[in-house]
């Protein structure tokens, strides 16, 4: 297990095209107070003074209530200038020898500051994202910043950057990710489990159920009472609640009958967030304020985590199920055994 943790470490938890891109608000309502910027092709390209297009960026996380530092491998002469831009409103830390992570600790030390409500914002997986991801920061990789008026050496060594990720992801990184993707954020034996009270006061908003296996047994046709009193519970908290199966939509109109105005989607295609995301983006309510709830790792959770929701794995209410399901769920146990051993079970 060892060898495959070290393996996950340059996978970074999130990227994007540009430091501008990146999904900020989500960083806050999670919590995060901190955000650490890797310096050349992140801020700036390579060798150059600052690009002042993402000086909104920084000024918009400063006016929120957030430390920001800039953390680079670079030497001070490089990054001095960056002073007579923020003043003592950034800190700026050079020398840092990433993936070392002696320095990142004593910069968290001065900033008050600690792992777990840290965002670390960089262009190397083998530096920036391997360091937060010794330390457990919330790594976000960017794609290198540079401009086509640079040098071409400064190009192509963007390019280099680039192409260096990719055949790590595609020959390695791609099974990270999927079980990254794959993980739910708590197990629970059943919906009657879930707190939804707890998930409102936590800013949630809305709740989507899987069906068949979560709710009622596979192929059922009709609500039980006791998934009635679920839905009731769901909805009494304050949380809109929706439907959304993999199974034909024929199959769920008696179900739409039995509950009314909760929106029911079939034929949602799980894994695939397409449907599931149109729906959250009609209803106007942020992908990170959405709760998905089902028993399927690969198809549930899969879809849940696309779409940048909190979710939540249930145990299976009855063993029937698609022959390629029950095939799939030997892929799942071994996925669950996996995340036991490296302690990243969560049940309640």
């Amino acid at each position: 297990m060892k060898i495959l943790d070290i393996l996950s470490l340059p996978l970074p938890k999130k990227t994007a095209k540009s430091v501008r891109e990146v999904d900020y608000e989500r960083i806050i309502d999670k919590g995060y107070d901190t955000v650490l910027f890797d310096y050349d092709n992140t801020i700036a390209s390579w060798r150059s003074p600052f690009d002042m297009r993402n000086r909104p960026v920084i000024e918009m996380l400063l006016t929120r209530g957030i430390k920001v530092a800039v953390v680079t491998n670079a030497p001070v002469k490089r990054v001095r200038h960056l002073y007579e831009i923020f003043g003592d409103d950034v800190s700026v830390y050079h020398s840092m020898r990433k993936p070392g992570t002696k320095q990142l600790r004593r910069v968290l030390s001065e900033m008050r500051s600690v792992p777990e409500k840290t965002a670390i914002v960089g262009d190397l997986f083998l530096t920036d994202v391997i360091a937060g991801n010794r330390m457990g920061m919330y790594t976000i990789m960017v794609r290198p910043s540079f401009e086509k008026e640079v040098a071409l050496y400064k190009r192509l060594a963007g390019w280099a950057i680039i192409a260096l990720y990719m055949v790590f992801f595609y020959t390695i990184g791609w099974f990270f990710r999927l079980i990254d993707l794959a993980t739910p954020h708590v197990f629970v034996e059943s919906v009657e489990q879930v707190d939804f009270s707890k998930l409102k006061l936590a800013g949630y908003e809305l709740v989507i159920f899987d069906f068949d296996n979560t709710l009622e047994p596979w192929r059922s046709h009709q609500l039980s009472l006791r998934t009635l009193s679920v839905l009731k519970q769901a909805r009494d908290s304050g949380l809109k609640i929706a439907l959304v199966s993999n199974g034909k939509n024929d199959r769920l109109d008696s179900i739409r009958e039995s509950i009314g105005s909760v929106p029911v989607i079939g034929r949602a295609f799980k894994p695939s967030p397409r449907r599931s995301r149109r729906f959250v983006k009609e209803t106007g309510v942020a992908n990170h304020r959405v709760v998905v709830i089902g028993d399927q790792l690969f198809t549930d959770v899969l879809m849940g985590n696309l779409i940048g929701a909190y979710t939540i794995k249930t145990v299976p209410i009855s063993e029937e199920e698609f022959f390629w399901t029950r095939m799939i769920r030997k892929v799942e146990r071994l996925t669950i055994a996996l995340l036991k051993s490296k302690g990243e079970v969560e049940r309640v």
